[in-house]
């Protein structure tokens, strides 16, 4: 691999080179990053599953992001995305991974050109954005296509061609044997001025894959679920995708975010001796309001992402709301994107890495402090959450921990009650080009989170999370 690395990397510069002679302009810029992990009782020891006994989880991870943009002039230019070093490294575990070993060394890799009055193509591996990302978003590298995209006064349209993945020549033992997944998105965005932007988006997803089958609108055996011993099962899903999003500025100084976003279809689980069709459907709705000056900014922001009570199978299993990876971030627990480079929650929890089944109401502010020139900022915020549907005892829906494969049993009821959230950080420049920062939260869990041992009630307890940064751009 790192022979293999070299390699590629030595072309590049080469590439670059030849392109310098040819008087293109080429551009280096990049990031490496460096953070700090602390969780603590997103999962419970093994050894003692009670609830004082909560798993502690703290390592670093670090990565060195490239990207070269090779313009050719204004209607020709080539864009690489590579992340050269990934490396998690623990105190607690004496763990030691490079990750890039098995990650993706290339996150962009794309040729894009306009022809005068037809329009501009991006044809290769992209990054992908409707709306807000609570529907749709891919920036890890996992899209490779074609756009095509041309503007009309205040109207912009965008036609999108992607192939997730096409993995037959993998064999039956692999878990992603089979796999073969297409989507084709269109989106309309409308700005009748700077300060105002409409957008519609729709498109249609197509999933087949082996069994056992990860993520994306197909069943997944982590949990209870136990998958039969017959030979792997193709699994195809056919979805439909629409959606709404709107950005506004009002007397500059108050800005309005929103989504809503309809994801819906059905799914075939051939040869199951049960019913072989799983209907799909999801919805999601963000709103947010903020007032900001130079100063501060305050605000409130709402998420609703509806549950999965009909498919007919483990509902948590199914990410109805969404087609790729979710990057949309609420908050520092709840909603949090993706975690860590080693990190087993994906940004803490089953439902932290997309908003199925998810209610919650956020306040938050940000602050500029006039002693430190604009180089320091802190920020706070305090989330109620809920779950749109019940989970626990008697629902589709499990322990709300159960999603990582460890089984808690739910203790005698079904609930909504998820809890309340705390989070607080900051950012400071060091000095130009070098930032640090700081993102902690707490999660008062609520009783949905109670859970059985031997007949007796355990609560779940608080959740914390603490994450520094070291950020150095170039």
């Amino acid at each position: 691999m790192k022979k293999a690395l070299t390699i590629l990397v030595a072309m590049l510069f080469l590439v670059v080179a030849v392109g310098v002679a040819y008087s293109a302009e080429t551009t280096f810029n990049g990031q490496y990053k460096v953070r700090g992990w602390s969780n603590w009782n997103f999962d419970k020891k093994v050894t003692n599953p009670t609830s004082e006994r909560g798993r502690y989880d703290g390592y670093f991870d670090q990565r060195f992001r490239l990207t070269i943009t090779h313009t050719r002039s204004e209607f020709l230019k080539a864009v690489v995305q590579l992340d050269l070093v990934e490396d998690t490294w623990g105190q607690q575990r004496n763990f030691r991974i490079n990750n890039s070993t098995t990650g993706n060394l290339v996150r962009k890799a794309y040729i894009e050109f306009t022809l005068p009055k037809v329009g501009t193509f991006t044809v290769g591996k992209q990054p992908a954005l409707l709306g807000y990302g609570l529907a749709f978003a891919d920036s890890g590298g996992l899209l490779d296509g074609l756009k095509w995209s041309n503007k009309w006064g205040m109207v912009g349209v965008s036609a999108m061609y992607f192939k997730f993945d096409d993995n037959i020549l993998l064999g039956g033992a692999s878990e992603f044997y089979n796999r073969d997944s297409q989507l084709w998105l269109l989106d309309v965005a409308i700005t009748p001025n700077d300060n105002h932007t409409i957008e519609l988006f729709g498109g249609y997803a197509d999933f087949d894959a082996g069994m056992p089958a990860t993520h994306n609108f197909v069943y997944n055996f982590a949990g209870p679920a136990v998958p039969p011993a017959s030979p792997f099962d193709d699994v195809d899903a056919n979805l439909g995708l629409v959606g709404l999003a709107y950005t506004g500025e009002f007397a500059d100084m108050i800005t309005v975010k929103g989504e809503f976003s309809w994801l819906f279809g059905r799914a075939d689980l051939a040869n199951w001796g049960m019913n072989d069709d799983a209907w799909l459907s999801g919805h999601n709705l963000y709103l947010d309001v903020a007032y900001h000056n130079d100063l501060m900014t305050i605000g409130a922001a709402f998420i609703y992402g509806s549950g999965d009570t009909l498919s007919g199978y483990n509902a948590n299993h199914y990410n109805v709301n969404f087609i790729t990876a979710d990057e949309f971030v609420f908050g520092n627990i709840i909603a949090s994107g993706n975690g860590g480079l080693n990190d087993a929650f994906g940004g803490g929890l089953g439902f932290c890495d997309d908003i199925e089944n998810l209610t919650a109401a956020k306040l938050y502010f940000e602050i500029y402090p006039l002693c430190c020139d604009g180089k320091l900022s802190l920020n706070a915020a305090v989330i109620w959450a809920k779950w749109t549907e019940d989970v626990g005892a008697g629902t589709p829906y499990g322990h709300p921990v159960g999603y990582y494969g460890t089984v808690y049993t739910p203790f005698g009821y079904a609930s909504t009650d998820l809890g309340w959230e705390i989070d607080f950080g900051l950012s400071y420049e060091i000095m130009e080009g070098l930032t640090y920062s700081l993102a902690t939260g707490v999660l008062f869990t609520g009783e949905s989170f109670d859970y059985n041992v031997g007949g007796v009630k355990q609560e779940w307890g608080p959740i914390w999370t603490v994450n520094n940064n070291l950020i150095y751009e170039f």
